[in-house]
């Protein structure tokens, strides 16, 4: 039993399911126009509205940004969910990673639409299901 549990604990299996799990609420609530905390983004402005004949703020405009989003398992212990740094557009060139801290931060005009951050209840969740409940079956107990 010792000699399980010490292999599960130095594997990073359970730390992939929880980025990957994280990476699955952001992408969710993001569709849904919520942010880390369940509420609706900040609106479009109208000429935003009006010129993109959008008004669903779901973050969404070419699909690039959401669509770098990954996950990186760093140790057993540590891992992350990020925007990768790619280049799109036209003229002006934009970083998928910039356009995301901008949308995070609220910068300059923009307003703040904090979607990469997750509750300590859902983080809390995650650890739960993907370390506790699988140390829980290794020592014979549910």
């Amino acid at each position: 039993m010792l000699e399980k549990l010490e292999d599960f604990l130095g594997s990073t299996k359970p730390m992939e399911g929880i980025v990957e799990d994280v990476k699955g609420r952001i992408e969710e609530r993001t569709t849904k126009g919520r942010d880390y905390q369940n509420r609706s983004f900040a609106p479009y402005s109208e000429a935003y509205k009006k010129r993109k004949r959008k008004s669903k703020v779901d973050l969404r405009d070419t699909g690039k940004m959401l669509g770098a989003l990954d996950t990186q398992v760093i140790t057993p212990i540590h891992g992350k969910v990020f925007i990768k740094s790619e280049s799109y557009g036209g003229k002006k060139r934009a970083r998928t990673d910039m356009i995301a801290n901008i949308h995070t931060t609220g910068t300059g005009k923009q307003p703040q639409r904090d979607f990469m951050d997750i509750t300590k209840t859902a983080l809390e969740k995650f650890v739960k299901k993907h370390y506790d409940d699988k140390i829980m079956k290794i020592l014979g107990r549910r």
